[in-house]
């Protein structure tokens, strides 16, 4: 508010300097004429009266510029401790020095006509130190104006960075929102998708093994009932037994990829050590689980753990369909003191990752990236960050970083 009325104060005496004929130069101008006309006309009476009407001329001037707008204004600026001092008006509305000079000039006008020339000159320096520190004065309130504006064009040029910068801000953030919404549309469309030739895999799986298998028994199973051969009867019950193993096992697997482990009987570390342990038996890609058992997940949810093991279950599934890995490690350690790190690694070929160094998706998304995609977006519902490393021929590291929640640890 301060800073808003000293400007308009500034403006007001650049309006008032701008209209009115008369300021303090011109009448040390019109003082320093009569000075020179006094000395060149001393002894002569004709020149005399001219210098006594250059004088009546000069006072109306003075009396001009006292009742001037102009005049009022510099009672009005905030001059510094030491000018008030020595000019004694703030707070008030006339200079009394200037007031004085009127009065002055009025007696060196006397001192002319009386001759008196010892008068004439104390007068006329008197007058002549007065108007220098009227000057002075102007000097300053000069300096005021300049100062105010140059503050004025600072805080403009602050103003407009600071507005730049909140479009900047602004733009981003919108331009993040809609990115994210386009993400989130692509994702759940890509995902739909996902959904149903998952389950077109699984239908053709049950009915390329398991129903053929189950078909396959039964034509056995009926040839048991139509022979009367004890022998021929125990060999086909010996050729069945092997099949129905088989056909549990394959259902078993299928099972143990679509339901998830149950984390209130077995404990994550566990449940990711008999995931790679599977693997390794399915695959035949040598997988071991590298994991401090001494990692505290009581802050994690039983959802949120199950969040942990579908990531690396998908980083696992993803080696196995497209790394062409020989040996995988899964890793889970402290990091920091403060975030838990879990890695996924291979010695595969590797490929060009879709995210960027923050974790954040690059542009050029396509359908075979939808699995990464759902690590990155299980990845942020566990508050996490999720980034790939890795490039054509040099193998693959997927880290996942989640960030300990110590009070929950505590309680």
């Amino acid at each position: 508010m301060k800073f808003i009325v000293l400007v308009l104060l500034s403006m007001l005496f650049v309006s008032c300097a701008s209209q009115e004929s008369i300021t303090i130069q011109d009448i040390v101008i019109l003082w320093t004429d009569i000075m020179n006309t006094a000395n060149t006309t001393r002894g002569h009476e004709q020149r005399n009266l001219t210098l006594i009407s250059d004088i009546d001329n000069f006072a109306e001037t003075l009396q001009q510029f006292q009742n001037s707008a102009l005049y009022y204004t510099y009672s009005a600026i905030p001059f510094s401790p030491v000018i008030e001092r020595s000019f004694r008006f703030y707070r008030s509305e006339h200079i009394p020095e200037f007031v004085l000079v009127s009065d002055l000039v009025l007696m060196y006008r006397d001192s002319i006509l009386t001759e008196d020339s010892e008068s004439t000159n104390a007068i006329s320096a008197e007058i002549s130190g007065i108007l220098m520190a009227l000057l002075i004065l102007d000097g300053e309130a000069q300096r005021f104006v300049s100062s105010s504006y140059l503050q004025l064009l600072i805080t403009l040029i602050v103003f407009i960075l600071l507005i730049v910068m909140l479009v900047r801000f602004l733009y981003l953030s919108l331009s993040r929102s809609l990115n994210r919404e386009a993400q989130g549309t692509y994702f759940s469309h890509a995902y739909m998708l996902a959904q149903d030739e998952e389950r077109g895999r699984i239908s053709r799986e049950l009915h390329d093994t398991v129903i053929q298998d189950m078909r396959y028994v039964l034509l056995e199973t009926e040839k048991i009932g139509s022979t009367g051969d004890k022998t021929e009867r125990e060999a086909l019950s010996a050729k069945i037994l092997p099949m129905v193993a088989d056909l549990i096992r394959k259902t078993r697997d299928m099972c143990n990829n679509l339901i998830p482990p149950d984390f209130r009987f077995s404990e994550l570390h566990n449940a990711l050590k008999q995931l790679c342990l599977d693997f390794n038996v399915k695959t035949g890609i040598e997988c071991r689980a590298e994991i401090d058992n001494n990692i505290n997940l009581d802050f994690l949810s039983m959802e949120k753990r199950l969040q942990i093991f579908r990531i690396i279950q998908e980083a696992l599934s993803n080696i196995e369909k497209h790394s062409g890995a020989k040996e995988a490690i899964v890793t889970m350690c402290l990091r920091q003191g403060n975030l838990v790190s879990i890695g996924i690694s291979d010695d595969g070929k590797g490929f060009t990752s879709p995210l960027d160094k923050k974790g954040q998706i690059k542009g050029g998304m396509d359908k075979t990236h939808i699995g990464i995609i759902s690590m990155k977006e299980r990845a942020v519902i566990l508050g996490g960050v999720l980034t790939i490393n890795t490039a054509p021929g040099e193998g693959t590291l997927v880290c996942l970083e989640i960030p300990i929640d110590k009070k929950m640890t505590r309680r």
